[in-house]
């Protein structure tokens, strides 16, 4: 898709979270840079695990501490082994920096304790970049 109306960024508000560890290591460096993130604790953040609720996309890190982007329209990878969103679809990550459609839920009985795991609302896909920007409120 040739994009004409670039949404990246629009609305933007970020946060600074830590940055989940395994040992001494953290779980998020430099290279994560663009990735989708999940909560993993209190103000901390790492790639989630597979079908788990985004925060938003990681835009940098230093010294232990992230920006992450939480608000706005954010562009997203989309993991091209799952379902890809369509336009007003909410997404979830793939636990490895990725997103892709959120799953459907059988009414009430589907929801886990404390609502929807969907985040967000596709706006645009480019489904040749494996791409979607996501409205994420």
């Amino acid at each position: 898709m040739a994009r004409t109306v670039d949404n990246n960024g629009i609305g933007a508000l970020y946060a600074t979270f830590e940055i989940d560890q395994t040992g001494a290591a953290y779980d998020l460096t430099i290279d994560n840079v663009g990735d989708a993130v999940s909560l993993s604790g209190n103000n901390e953040v790492d790639h989630g695990s597979d079908g788990g609720q985004l925060v938003g996309r990681l835009e940098h890190v230093c010294g232990g501490l992230a920006t992450v982007q939480i608000a706005g329209v954010a562009r997203f990878s989309v993991n091209t082994t799952k379902t890809a969103p369509a336009v007003g679809n909410g997404v979830v990550v793939d636990g490895a920096g990725k997103v892709y459609r959120a799953p459907a839920v059988d009414g009430a009985a589907g929801d886990p304790a404390g609502g929807n795991i969907a985040r967000g609302s596709t706006l645009a896909v480019d489904n040749a970049n494996h791409t979607c920007d996501v409205l994420l409120g």
